[in-house]
């Protein structure tokens, strides 16, 4: 886990991935996230991923912090797959879930 955790799943389901954001990295298109997942089954891995500041405007109209549209973002993401990639970025999670616009809970 992170010294420095910028946002951990609240309140998750007994049998959900458990969600620990590190720190946010602005970058020249948008933000980094170091994070960590904790699986129902015990296993840790740790993963980058990135939001661009416009996929943060479209998901959010710039209303909810990046980490927490990140968390957010992340959360479907492992409610879709049962691994994810040691680097990926909000809009790949768009092409594995279409219908994230609608689904993502913030």
């Amino acid at each position: 886990m992170f010294d420095t955790l910028s946002y951990v799943t609240p309140d998750a389901e007994p049998n959900s991935p458990r969600i620990s954001l590190g720190a946010e990295t602005e970058t020249g298109r948008g933000w980094r996230y170091a994070l960590d997942i904790l699986w129902p089954d015990g296993t840790s891995t740790t993963h980058e991923a990135t939001l661009s500041w416009s996929d943060h405007d479209h998901l959010c109209g710039g209303t909810q912090a990046p980490s927490r549209v990140m968390e957010a973002v992340v959360r479907l993401a492992t409610g879709v797959r049962e691994a994810l990639p040691p680097r990926f970025d909000a809009s790949t999670v768009r092409r594995w879930c279409p219908a994230m616009d609608s689904e993502l809970v913030l």
